[in-house]
């Protein structure tokens, strides 16, 4: 009975401890501005990881990604439609390749919208972003 209490004792420091360290990053990331980091890290075989951006690269108004990122477009292979939703904007950018047009403003709900188009196969397909993630697709 000790043992498991210890276990579960030690199991919880460990995920406690992985909070802080995330926790600590972020803060740090915060007050970098500009900076953008990933950690990940495992407690108890359960895996964690926390994506922390001030500013992060996104495609300009000519089909192009602001930063020179080093995107493996395989990793998001046999994804299509709403399966690629959450993905930034150069990860879209890395996948299908230049769009035929990027559009970009503001609203009230997102301080970033930016449209993405494209010309595939089946038509045209609009990818709808909102603060440089993915929200929807139309086609």
């Amino acid at each position: 009975m000790k043992h498991a209490a210890r276990a579960i004792g030690s199991a919880l420091e460990d995920a406690g401890a992985l909070a802080l360290r995330v926790g600590a990053v972020a803060a740090l990331a915060a007050a970098l501005g500009g900076c953008a980091v990933e950690v990940s890290g495992f407690a108890n075989d359960k895996s964690a990881t926390a994506r922390v951006a001030t500013t992060e690269a996104v495609v300009a108004e000519d089909g192009r990604c602001t930063a020179d990122l080093s995107i493996d477009p395989s990793k998001f292979r046999g994804r299509e439609g709403e399966g690629l939703i959450g993905l930034t904007e150069c990860e879209l950018v890395a996948v299908k390749g230049e769009p035929l047009s990027v559009q970009t403003g503001s609203s009230p709900r997102a301080r970033r919208e930016t449209t993405i188009l494209y010309m595939e196969p089946t038509g045209k397909a609009l990818y709808l972003f909102a603060d440089n993630r993915l929200v929807k697709v139309v086609r």
